[in-house]
């Protein structure tokens, strides 16, 4: 075997060497390639859904303030609504002291009024209209009937000295009855109370 054969077989070894390196820079080239690029894209992917939440996020922050405001708005809707409803009611009370259900029930609502004080002397300041009606109904002397325009529509019994009183007017029997009503009067509009 000479010289020549001996180199050949140098640069078959070198070669082959080479090709085996080559194949393995490659190989671990595209497995590093692979890996970057499945990387960069679990990073994308990552920040893309991170990116998705936080958007989502602020739609549904964007929709609930929505919402609010315009549960708000229609809240107040209905507040200013029942507002012109109670006010257009308590304008019409000077005329419901002059109705007949209202003079009928007046005798029984003078009484309790007056069971709830006791006996002594009492004072009864009332509507300036209701004067003469009260006087009738007048059982006892040690009852005072004074009018007074600031009562509203009705009647206040009290003890002399004002630390008692029994407050009888529609406007009082008007506020009472408002939660009632109110329902009352949204239902008959098909609105939820």
């Amino acid at each position: 075997m000479g010289l020549s054969h001996l180199l050949e077989a140098l640069e078959r070894d070198a070669n082959g060497e080479i090709a085996r390196l080559r194949s393995a820079a490659e190989t671990e080239a595209a497995r590093i390639t692979a890996e970057s690029t499945s990387t960069v894209a679990e990073r994308r992917r990552v920040a893309s859904s991170e990116s998705e939440r936080y958007r989502r996020r602020e739609v549904e922050r964007a929709l609930t303030v929505a919402r609010r405001a315009a549960r708000r708005a229609v809240l107040e809707a209905r507040q200013r609504f029942l507002t012109r409803v109670f006010t257009s009611v308590a304008e019409q009370l000077p005329a419901a002291l002059r109705l007949p259900a209202y003079q009928e029930s007046l005798p029984a609502a003078v009484e309790r009024s007056l069971a709830a004080l006791g006996a002594g002397p009492l004072v009864i300041r009332c509507t300036p209209s209701m004067v003469s009606l009260l006087e009738g109904l007048r059982k006892r002397d040690d009852i005072t009937i004074i009018a007074d325009a600031n009562v509203g529509n009705g009647f206040f019994v009290s003890v002399p000295d004002g630390t008692v009183e029994v407050v009888d007017t529609l406007e009082e029997r008007l506020e009472r009855q408002r939660p009632r009503l109110t329902r009352r009067v949204l239902e008959q509009l098909g609105i939820d109370a």
